[in-house]
């Protein structure tokens, strides 16, 4: 018998066990629809088998089954992942009380890998409902200084538990936040998807640095905005009103971009709408990333 019958007969074995701890609950069917999600992984194992069957090298036709099981494997450990990972997402609400003196507000915000939504109309100064595992907690800091405050979301715990996992709305924080408070906001998150609506809000400063991230963003009219944007490989785009001026400068490449379709005059890594030195309020955006691609769109 060779190792190549051996192998394919343990794949063979491999999925009668599976089915078998279906029938047992042991294992969600849902490791077939991760299993489904693995079907390249034949055609690569096939490549293979075809490549070195009748070279000097066939005793390499050995990774075609070895690339099968790895497969059923790693739907194995997808499909318990995501089980385990709703099991145990909880979810915490949290408020800060508007004070009637506030004149500014300094809000930090640190987020792991998951979904981050941000928008205005509070009636307090800050309030949310944050979804999180529950061997991470969120925490809030809070303190004011004369007519300043400061508020700081965090979160404490294992981080390195879902170095592999996936992180989706399982992990997810819906950020609000009062519309008549000026505000100052420096967030800074993981491998995310981040929606940040600050149309309705009066953000006199944006920081954002983010890691491998989809944005959208969308900024107000309220009042003039600066904002610096530091993102790994990303996609970004970004909603500007109509009536402000905007400045966008990109310290790197950008891989795609509409800036010149929407009528940017670019002057060195320097993009100007048509109305920035005329209009009343104005955006000043530097981004700083990597790989990246901007898009820009008026509202």
């Amino acid at each position: 018998m060779n190792r190549k019958s051996i192998f394919w007969g343990i794949t063979v074995i491999l999925l009668g066990l599976v089915l078998l701890a279906n029938n047992f609950q042991i294992l969600s069917w849902r490791v077939w629809v991760e299993l489904l999600r693995f079907w390249p992984v034949i055609l690569i194992a096939i490549g293979v088998d075809l490549i070195f069957r009748k070279s000097s090298l066939s005793f390499l036709q050995i990774l075609s089954p070895l690339l099968i099981i790895a497969a059923i494997g790693g739907a194995i450990y997808l499909s318990q992942t995501e089980q385990v990972y709703k099991e145990k997402s909880e979810v915490f609400k949290f408020h800060q009380s508007l004070s009637p003196d506030l004149e500014q507000a300094n809000i930090e915000i640190n987020f792991g890998a998951g979904i981050l939504k941000l928008r205005g109309d509070s009636i307090y100064l800050f309030d949310g409902d944050l979804i999180t595992p529950s061997w991470l907690r969120p925490k809030m800091r809070y303190k004011a200084t004369d007519k300043e405050g400061f508020l700081e979301l965090s979160e404490e715990g294992k981080r390195d538990r879902f170095q592999f996992g996936r992180w989706g709305e399982e992990h997810s924080w819906d950020l609000r936040f009062n519309s008549e408070t000026p505000l100052t906001l420096k967030i800074n998150t993981g491998a995310s998807s981040n929606y940040l609506d600050f149309s309705s809000l009066k953000v006199t400063y944006l920081e954002l640095k983010t890691g491998l991230s989809k944005n959208e963003i969308r900024f107000g009219s309220l009042t003039s905005t600066r904002a610096k944007i530091s993102a790994g490989a990303s996609q970004i785009i970004i909603f500007i009103p109509r009536s402000i001026g905007a400045k966008i400068e990109a310290d790197t490449a950008l891989t795609s971009t509409n800036l010149n379709e929407l009528g940017f005059r670019k002057q060195g890594d320097v993009y100007f709408s048509s109305n920035y030195s005329t209009a009343e309020n104005r955006l000043d955006l530097e981004l700083d990333t990597g790989v990246s691609s901007l898009k820009v769109e008026f509202f």
